[in-house]
Parts: C-alpha cells; sequence; structure tokens
C-alpha cells in the first residue's frame, strides 16, 4: 500500500529526543510520505532526529493536543487532494518506543485483513473517571485510515467539524472515541492488530491492554512498540510493564537507554503526577544509607517493584496505623529513623500526601523527605 504518516510530537523542552530519530528511520521503509508536525515553535535541539526521515516538517503550538495537530495538518497543510493519492492514511503520536519488532511485519499482516480503518490496540467499552460511558474502540496512538474512508464526505466532514480539544480528556474524547463511533456508525470496520495475533490475556471492562499487559503485548502478539504511560507509578500493570522493559533489555532487539534516557529528562519537568521524577529518586536514593516508604498501597507496591528492578532495597512500608495491614509494615511513630535515612511518600491522593507531610516533619528534616508528586 502507497501509505502517507503525520507523527505528531511534543516535548517540553522542545527538543526532537533520540528515540524518534530511530522510530522515524524504520517507520520511512513503510510510508511513501512522512509529515512530521512538532506541537511546539521551532527544534532546539535533536532536528537530526527528524530532518533526514520527514518529507515535511510543520511547526504550531500545543493547541487541541494531537487531536489539534492532526486536524491542522489534514485541513490546513496537507489537504484532501495530496492525501487522496495514497491508499492510507496513518496518525501516529509521540507516546510509545519503538520498534521493537520491524514494523513491515505489521503492515505486512495487516494488508491481508479485510477493513477499513485499523491500529495496534483495542479498548474495550467502560466508563470514565467522570462517569461517562464509552464503547469498544481501536485506540488512537496509531491508527490507520484505508482508501474507502479517506473518499468518504462524511470522514473530511469529521476533521472539518471538530472542535480543538482544550484538555487531554477532551482530546480522548473528541477523537479517539468518536472517530470510532463516527465510522462505525457509518457502517465502516475497525480492526487492531491485537486482536489477529496470539494475545492470551482476557481484556476486562475498564482496562487498558497497553496499561496491563506490555509483556504479553510485546512478547506474544509482537505489538512493536512500548508505551511510556505504562510507567506511570500509579498503573495497576506497573510490574507488567517492568518486566516488559527486562524482556526488552534481555532481548537486545531494542536500546533501553533510548527509553532511560529520555524517561530521566522528561520526567523531571512533567506535571503529570503519577510520573516518577526519576533522577531526583536516583540522587534521594544515593544520599541516603536507609530507605523507607510512606504508604502501603498500589503506589509504595509499585515503588517496591521498581527497586527491584534497580536491585535497591528498602527497610519497611510505613503506616499511620499498622491494624489490618500487610507484613513489612511499621507504624511511623514507632520507626527508629536516624538522621541519615530517607523517607519517600508514596502516595499519589494530594489529600492524603498534605496529611503525611505534616506528620513526617515533626521527625524528619527537608532533605530526608521525598514526595513522588510534588516538590517539598
Amino acid at each position: 500500500m502507497k501509505r502517507i504518516c503525520i507523527y505528531v510530537t511534543y516535548d517540553p523542552e522542545n527538543i526532537a529526543d533520540n528515540y524518534i530519530g530511530g522510530l522515524l528511520h524504520e517507520l520511512r521503509k513503510a510510508v511513501a510520505c512522512l509529515v512530521v508536525v512538532c506541537n511546539y515553535e521551532y527544534i532546539l535541539a535533536g532536528i537530526e532526529n527528524i530532518q533526514p526521515y520527514a518529507d515535511k516538517i510543520y511547526y504550531r503550538s500545543n493547541m487541541g493536543f494531537d487531536a489539534g495537530a492532526y486536524k491542522d495538518a489534514i485541513c490546513n497543510y496537507i489537504g484532501w487532494n495530496e492525501i487522496d493519492r495514497y491508499d492510507e492514511l496513518l496518525l501516529i503520536n509521540d507516546s510509545f518506543y519503538g520498534p521493537l519488532h520491524p514494523f513491515e511485519n505489521m503492515f505486512h499482516v495487516m494488508e491481508k485483513v479485510n477493513t477499513d480503518y485499523w491500529g495496534m490496540t483495542r479498548s474495550p467499552a467502560g466508563k470514565s473517571g467522570n462517569g461517562d460511558i464509552y464503547s469498544e474502540h481501536v485506540q488512537s496512538y496509531f491508527i490507520a485510515f484505508r482508501k474507502k474512508i479517506l473518499q468518504s464526505n462524511g470522514f473530511r466532514q469529521f476533521w472539518t467539524k471538530m472542535e480543538y480539544p482544550k484538555s487531554y480528556v477532551q482530546a480522548v474524547a473528541s477523537f479517539e472515541l468518536s472517530i470510532n463511533n463516527y465510522l462505525e456508525g457509518r457502517g465502516f470496520i475497525g480492526t487492531a492488530f491485537m486482536d489477529i495475533c496470539p494475545f492470551q490475556c482476557t481484556v476486562m471492562e475498564n482496562e487498558n491492554p497497553y496499561m496491563l499487559y506490555p509483556l504479553e503485548l510485546i512478547r506474544d502478539a509482537e505489538i512493536p512498540v512500548f508505551k511510556r504511560k505504562s510507567l506511570s507509578i500509579g498503573n495497576k500493570g506497573f510490574k507488567n510493564a517492568l518486566d516488559a522493559l527486562r524482556f526488552i533489555e534481555n532481548e537486545r532487539f531494542y536500546d533501553v537507554n533510548l527509553i532511560i534516557n529520555h524517561l530521566m529528562r522528561i520526567n523531571k519537568l512533567t506535571k503529570d503526577r503519577e510520573v516518577i521524577n526519576f533522577s531526583a529518586l536516583d540522587k534521594f536514593y544515593i544520599e541516603h544509607s536507609r530507605i523507607f516508604f510512606y504508604g502501603a498501597g498500589l503506589c509504595a507496591k509499585n515503588l517496591a517493584e521498581y527497586f527491584k528492578y534497580r536491585g535497591w532495597i528498602f527497610e519497611s512500608f510505613l503506616v499511620t496505623n499498622v491494624e489490618n495491614q500487610s507484613e513489612n509494615c511499621t507504624a511511623f511513630e514507632e520507626a527508629e529513623i536516624s538522621g541519615t535515612d530517607g523517607i519517600i511518600i508514596a502516595v499519589l491522593d494530594e489529600t492524603a500526601v498534605l496529611e503525611i507531610l505534616e506528620i513526617v516533619r515533626n521527625r524528619l528534616n527537608k532533605s530526608q523527605i521525598f514526595c513522588l508528586d510534588k516538590d517539598i
């Protein structure tokens, strides 16, 4: 198939990171035209990771996130007359690393599938955080539309009428969910690569496959990407994501340093409360003789898995009330903590964080306290 691809990237420091260069190099083997849209006004560093592979590079503000970038690229930069020359339109964002397996393998498989649009993974139906019900859908971080859709007036009207989302939640609703509903409502068929691969996990309602099962997707279904968000510390599949990272490293089919170096850089800048500041955590661990976790819930247990992944040790989980807690929990008031020890507040709920800070500040110096989600 003759494909045109729109790749959207955003970076808070205006840097085109090294992992993008490797990804675009491999992607270029499968597409006839590659358009890169940077959701920032200029590239401060890393132009060499984009320029050799892109036919066109466009710069814009981050208005509307990746959905807004797709809209501008399709309607204003490229135009329908140009898009009409291709058999398939790919819309891809920079939320993943890869390829872990050759992109060409996936394209070869999907070319044989009778479908109108497709992606890598499919989300089952569920309910959003604000209570809205959503239906099963192909996920949009990597999504392809074929000729039948590209030539339909409805698809063109969708992009013309779509308003620029004002938040990430709106972006998911107005693009990922809406485009699936819109196309299926008009009789178009959507398929996911994971649907036809040996992926044995049963994904239940309200579960996101790449958040909970990245290891199985990469190892068994040969999904060629690793989603960055799966390493969120509040993710129920965090341990599985670490196992996937180990698998990638052990198999040596992708340079894990590209992942680690990117995470080290962006996590110190992000305002995403669920993303660990790996650089600061490394420094905190080195500077203290013993480490305790304040908290014993999902976040603390995920942090314990990260320590295991790094070969680090921690003393115990600290809690305010030790009743009904699992083993290896110590009441904070009874814990023997010296001036060279450190405590990581391993919860994400802001109210709980403030309450814990109020407790620990009576016994510890500021330098002994590390919060996962905010500055002390």
